[in-house]
């Protein structure tokens, strides 16, 4: 259960008010991301390695 939090300046005004459903919220988030950082098959990344091209003067031509 989450209770309404205040969160105070220096000099103890009222600076934001989080209710309790957005920190239920926020705790799910990131219960669930640190689920799927620990997970034990890691989401394979869709990114490929950037091989380098090779540049027109190592060409090599063969007769």
């Amino acid at each position: 259960m989450f209770y309404e939090t205040r969160i105070l300046d220096a000099f103890g005004n009222i600076k934001q008010t989080i209710s309790p459903q957005e920190l239920h919220d926020r705790h799910w988030m990131m219960f669930q991301r640190s689920e799927e950082s620990l997970s034990i098959y890691p989401k394979k990344s869709s990114s490929k390695p950037v091989r380098k091209k090779r540049s027109a003067g190592l060409l090599i031509n063969h007769h």
